[in-house]
């Protein structure tokens, strides 16, 4: 039941935001008593709370994955991918946002990754039923569903850790010779998250039409994650 909570409750805050967003919309959403929402969140901040941790659950896969994929590929093909479930996130995400930037509170649980803190404590439980109360091993760093890899806490978690994690993969490969070693890798990652952020921020307010002919970009992720790569990456990567 808490699941299905949760995912009307992404569906609705998706729909109408959480300032608009009613508990009743929700129950009647996931098809159960307004009531028994509290019995799985204490109120509606939480409950906004573990649908936000729910969303960034598809960034931290898609940045274990990247992690995995080192050497692997090649670094276009390994980002591009990366690229496209980004722009997707970013997509889901920014809908969620706006009640965030102006509450000091949830501010201060996402600089504490909260996000993260909530999604290991919902796998936790879940392990705990499946293995009749026995929590078993949590997730490694780095893989999907546990925690980012590097040391927990400090200036690389929070809302900064999906940034951190991508530095981490392009150090990986400048080490593996595969990036010039003169490439800029915090502002690669830059260029290259706020590009995926731009293009859902851009679909979601003019429309995806609006995209392909005031700003000049393919209006599917795929598309413009492949040539977003390519002009990021240009200089940067090692002749085979």
């Amino acid at each position: 039941m808490r699941d299905r909570i949760l995912a009307a409750a992404v569906t609705v805050i998706q729909a109408r935001g959480v300032v608009a967003a009613t508990t009743k919309e929700i129950a009647r959403t996931a098809g159960v008593s307004e009531g028994s929402l509290y019995n799985h969140f204490a109120n509606k901040t939480a409950l906004f709370a573990a649908a936000l941790a729910e969303v960034t659950g598809t960034a931290r896969t898609a940045m274990a994955e990247l992690l995995g994929s080192a050497g692997l590929h090649t670094v276009e093909e390994n980002l591009t991918r990366l690229a496209t479930e980004m722009v997707r996130f970013y997509g889901e995400l920014l809908p969620m946002t706006g009640p965030v930037l102006a509450d000091p509170e949830l501010i201060a649980w996402l600089r504490n990754d909260g996000p993260g803190n909530a999604r290991n404590e919902a796998a936790a439980r879940s392990r705990a039923r499946t293995s009749g109360g026995r929590t078993g091993e949590p997730p490694a760093p780095g893989a999907p569903g546990g925690p980012p890899a590097g040391p927990p806490g400090g200036p690389a978690a929070g809302p900064v850790t999906g940034h951190a994690a991508l530095i981490g993969y392009l150090e990986a490969e400048r080490k593996a010779g595969r990036l010039l070693d003169g490439a800029p890798l915090p502002f690669i990652a830059a260029a290259l998250l706020g590009g995926c952020q731009q293009h859902a921020f851009l679909t979601r307010l003019a429309g995806a039409e609006a995209v392909t002919a005031g700003a000049r970009l393919p209006a599917a992720p795929a598309e413009f994650a492949a040539q977003l790569v390519r002009a990021v990456l240009a200089g940067h990567l090692a002749t085979p």
